[in-house]
């Protein structure tokens, strides 16, 4: 099986706003191959882009699930995939911080998807994973976290 970088946009937005994101942030020479389903809708494509001089394959679908549902209802998503090496991260990131959803930054690890909120122009501030042990490390003893009112 192949890593892959998937990502979870909740809200209600048409695929053709993937694209143009891609379009406007990425290539503006993507290509997109649109797919119907039985019933004549759009429901799914594939990107054809260049990122960082990576020649890159970004699907998307648009089903039913109740994955990240806060009701346990089946709830309309649109699915991303992209092949997980070189920048992936980085690109799914950014459109995901420009539309809000979850991110699943490697398929095959152990890792849960986390959320990102929307930001505008879709730039996200950096997230950094870490545990306790680590930052200690790092930081040469115990760290203690604060809130910034205390």
């Amino acid at each position: 099986m192949t890593a892959k970088t998937h990502g979870y946009i909740t809200k209600e937005i048409e695929l053709d706003q993937i694209y143009r994101f891609i379009l406007k942030w990425f290539d503006p020479a993507a290509k997109v191959n649109r797919y119907e389903n039985k019933f004549g809708e759009s429901n799914e494509m594939a990107v054809y882009f260049n990122y960082k001089g990576e020649e890159r394959r970004l699907f998307a679908i648009v089903y039913k699930s109740r994955k990240f549902s806060k009701t346990g209802e089946k709830e309309r998503q649109i699915f991303l995939d992209l092949g997980y090496w070189g920048s992936s991260v980085e690109i799914m990131k950014s459109i995901i911080s420009y539309f809000s959803g979850w991110i699943d930054e490697n398929d095959c690890d152990s890792e849960d998807p986390y959320y990102i909120e929307a930001h505008p122009e879709g730039v996200m501030p950096n997230i950094i994973k870490i545990t306790r042990a680590e930052l200690n490390k790092r930081m040469g003893g115990t760290v203690v976290i604060i809130d910034e009112e205390e």
